[in-house]
């Protein structure tokens, strides 16, 4: 009887697992992990608008300002260009490009031009206008991979001037707003093999921006992922030539919107949080940047989806930071943006700044002095934090300054175990 009665309960004991294991099969068939995106540009139905900058760069543009957006990292400055250039508004083309690979002044001036006729290419109500100068041009066909010409130019500039002269004088022609990404590498990347065509660049954009018979229909808006007005003032020794321009402050999120973004990234998703977790997880996060919070939300999707259960816990959320803060690939960037747009001598001192900050919380005014006269930065020093703090690397509190992020303070003290 004992017998058969362990065989009962052994098969009772399979048949569940079986069952166990099949309902987790056909749970995580159906699970819908949350809308988010890593390290790429969100777009469509992953881009999370932000209403109200929008509404600011519009406000810029339709004053007559070409417009500069500064941000710190990873905030999403190239999603809400990329967004905005898609968006169809009367009498305007919009159009966006990444221009980071241009090598030489003229093939940026070559890309502009490319830029600036197919937007004509989309102006329907002047085809006949633009079939005219199509043909005086001898261009046989246009698209983005280019432009097929019976005799090819080699003076781009001389171009691109002829055309914004004749957009300009053009009463059928609507305007245009071209949204360059990563002008500010291009433009670093060049000075180190010919900084006379960086210059020229800046010098002849700025001529496009002001001259009223080329500023009228075309208008820029201009971003990167390294600070422009430090790169500009490595190239000219000033930023003058930038000051025509109308500034966009790309910030993080408010605490208001980041709550709003986690319900948003979840709402179809198989998780759940209720409020208090919400602010739990933003509260291991403090910088409310949408690639922080995603990288949180993957990992804890992870979690959930592996014992298929959508209810999130704080022991889960304190897993994720505490998995995400030992991979380093996610935040090398932000140490490499820094090496490579900087002397070694000043990487050296700024880097000195962050493993302090790292390894005792925060700095004091003093030892980031102390720290200049050992470096010999006594002249300047603080620009560099002011620079530090713009990009999103640290913040002052309470007179001190300290990370802005646990994430990034992690991982410098993860890479510079020793604090001297």
């Amino acid at each position: 009887m004992n017998v058969m009665s362990n065989l009962f309960d052994s098969k009772n004991v399979v048949i569940l697992l079986f069952l166990k294991i099949l309902k987790i099969k056909n749970m995580n068939e159906n699970w819908k992990s949350p809308n988010i995106i890593i390290g790429s540009v969100a777009t469509g139905g992953n881009f999370f608008r932000r209403d109200e900058l929008e509404e600011i760069i519009w406000d810029k543009l339709c004053a007559g300002s070409s417009v500069q957006l500064t941000a710190p990292r990873r905030v999403g400055k190239t999603s809400i260009m990329q967004f905005m250039a898609t968006q169809s508004i009367e009498n305007y083309k919009l159009i966006f490009n990444d221009i980071e690979g241009i090598n030489s002044a003229n093939e940026f001036y070559e890309r502009i031009y490319l830029l600036l006729l197919n937007c004509l290419n989309m102006m329907y109500k002047a085809r006949k206008w633009v079939e005219k100068f199509f043909s005086s041009r001898s261009i046989t066909e246009i698209s983005m991979e280019g432009i097929k010409w019976e005799i090819k130019p080699d003076d781009f500039l001389r171009e691109t001037n002829l055309l914004l002269r004749k957009i300009n004088d053009s009463p059928e022609i609507e305007k245009i707003v071209l949204f360059l990404d990563e002008l500010p590498i291009m433009l670093f990347k060049m000075s180190k093999k010919k900084n006379e065509e960086a210059t020229s660049i800046l010098s002849n954009m700025r001529y496009w921006r002001q001259q009223p018979e080329l500023n009228k229909k075309v208008r820029f808006v201009l971003a990167g992922s390294v600070g422009m007005n430090n790169v500009v003032k490595a190239i000219e020794g000033r930023i003058a030539v930038l000051n025509d321009l109308a500034l966009v402050k790309f910030e993080p999120l408010t605490h208001e919107a980041a709550v709003e973004y986690v319900k948003w990234a979840t709402d179809n998703s198989s998780l759940f949080f209720d409020p208090a977790l919400i602010e739990y997880l933003l509260g291991k996060i403090h910088y409310y940047v949408p690639y922080f919070i995603n990288l949180m939300l993957n990992d804890i999707n992870s979690q959930a989806r592996s014992i298929n259960d959508p209810e999130i816990t704080e022991q889960q959320i304190d897993n994720a930071f505490e998995t995400i803060v030992t991979q380093d690939y996610y935040f090398h960037d932000w140490e490499d943006r820094l090496k490579q747009y900087m002397t070694k001598a000043d990487f050296n001192f700024v880097n000195e700044l962050l493993i302090h900050t790292a390894h005792k919380g925060v700095i004091t005014l003093q030892e980031i002095y102390d720290k200049a006269v050992k470096h010999e930065k006594t002249g300047d020093y603080m620009k560099f934090i002011f620079d530090l703090e713009k990009d999103g690397y640290i913040t002052m509190v309470n007179e001190k300054y300290r990370f802005i992020s646990p994430f990034l303070s992690a991982y410098w003290k993860r890479n510079n175990p020793i604090n001297e």
